[in-house]
């Protein structure tokens, strides 16, 4: 079998990104245990997103990053790529980036190969890989699926098994967590209110609402507030609502350390995006507040028979889903269609699911002790 001695995956976004393409780097790490692992990723274009050495450092499946300043056209900045690249003189080429249409896939596949790329796995250049596939009625197909489906070559991944979706992360980290959380508490519930987009925002309003339900439910619980630095003052303010206490950690803590503190919380509520992620792989009871913004399906977390990931997509005009209905968010439409009644009631039915983390139902094994 051919074992490469250096591998480049190409994939750009952020925290969420990274982590529906986990399993992928699973299989990648399987496959090629001796081979040295690089991401060439973007520069975050957001303060709000994380670059994604911060979530696969220490993981055992890459083991350094290069990064560019995503869509440029600068000349001087492309030939700098091209260079680094041509120095590190990768065997393989994995391709892992959103299809983004067919020529521009084409112009990624000649650009790695005036890099001295010969080998290269994943380009989307088939129809279903530059297609986002409607497999039942009203839902889509799952983006980390559809990049499972792009690595055929080099074997299958079981999407459900959660050792696929391990961050592996270490005893240090997992240390620090619990210094951060508030001492002698046991029963956690975290949130996280913010989002890159204002679509996806449930609203201030709505939150207050749900927040001031769950404590009177909850009164020995503690509330975990994550997020990044921008979202701490909106967090504080919900915060107060809670009569159990409460820990606001956004912009304190990383995603790595963040995915430890949710392995110890019973329940996880929060809009489409990188926490959202990071609770269903760690696999505690998540539910997941969704707009219009992506076709239903598509961006859901972790895989589709786990029964503890519980989400909330707003209801679709009779047509289903149209790209036009994307940038909706009226009282009347998208994600503030979810009432705070209904949420709060389905984060109750999670709260008193079977197990307080359903990461203990799992035998997660470190990346590096998958097989």
């Amino acid at each position: 079998m051919f074992s490469p001695r250096n591998i480049l995956v190409y994939r750009l976004g952020s925290l969420g990104d990274i982590m529906v393409a986990l399993p992928c780097f699973h299989l990648i790490r399987n496959t090629y245990p001796q081979s040295k692992i690089t991401i060439l990723t973007n520069q975050p274009i957001s303060g709000k997103a994380a670059p994604a050495m911060d979530i696969l450092e220490n993981s055992g499946l890459c083991d350094e990053a290069l990064s560019y300043p995503v869509g440029t056209r600068n000349f001087r900045e492309l030939g700098k790529l091209r260079r680094t690249i041509l120095r590190i003189q990768p065997d393989v080429l994995i391709n892992l980036a959103a299809a983004r249409g067919w020529p521009k896939s084409v112009r990624d596949y000649l650009f790695f190969r005036s890099c001295g790329v010969r080998n290269t796995i994943g380009t989307p250049l088939r129809r279903q890989d530059l297609r986002i596939r409607q497999i039942v009625t009203g839902e889509f197909e799952r983006e980390s699926q559809r990049l499972a489906s792009r690595l055929a070559a080099l074997g299958v991944i079981n999407l459900e098994d959660p050792r696929y979706w391990s961050l592996g992360l270490t005893r240090n980290e997992k240390n620090h967590a619990l210094a951060l959380l508030p001492p002698n508490q046991r029963n956690f519930i975290a949130v996280s209110v913010g989002t890159k987009l204002p679509v996806k925002d449930w609203g201030e309003e709505n939150w207050e609402q749900l927040l001031s339900l769950l404590a009177g439910e909850m009164p020995d619980a503690a509330l975990i507030l994550l997020g990044s630095a921008d979202e701490w003052d909106r967090s504080e303010k919900l915060g107060r609502l809670w009569t159990g206490g409460y820990k606001n950690l956004c912009g304190i803590t990383s995603p790595r350390i963040s995915a430890a503190i949710l392995e110890h919380c019973r329940l996880f509520i929060g809009h489409d995006s990188g926490p959202m992620h990071l609770a269903g792989a760690v696999g505690i009871p998540l539910l997941g507040l969704f707009s219009w913004f992506n076709p239903p399906g598509q961006w859901f977390p972790g895989h589709g028979s786990w029964s503890f990931i519980r989400i909330l997509y707003p209801p679709l005009p009779c047509c289903g889903w149209k790209p036009a209905l994307q940038m909706k968010r009226s009282a009347s439409e998208g994600i503030q269609l979810l009432q705070p009644a209904h949420v709060f009631k389905q984060a109750l039915e999670l709260w008193n699911y079977n197990s307080n983390s359903a990461a203990g139902s799992f035998s997660v094994l470190p990346a590096e002790q998958t097989s």
